[in-house]
């Protein structure tokens, strides 16, 4: 669910620069870069995660982060 909002809002966003590390092919980048939960967003040494991201919670972490949506 995470995954398809997050593609959504690149859509209208292109100069958003995504970055998907699969967990499987790469586990130990992903815990080097401090992926305990899937799914995980991370810029920077910020992260969010959780059972089911809203729609609201990417666009705002987004917002924090410096991305204009």
């Amino acid at each position: 669910m995470a995954r398809k909002t997050l593609y959504e809002l690149l859509d209208s966003n292109p100069e958003i620069d995504v970055e998907e590390i699969d967990i499987v092919t790469n586990p130990l980048r992903a815990w080097k870069d401090g992926v305990r939960f899937i799914p995980t967003l991370k810029h920077g040494d910020r992260t969010l995660s959780g059972v089911f991201l809203s729609r609201e919670e990417i666009q705002h972490f987004l917002q924090e982060v410096g991305e204009k949506l």
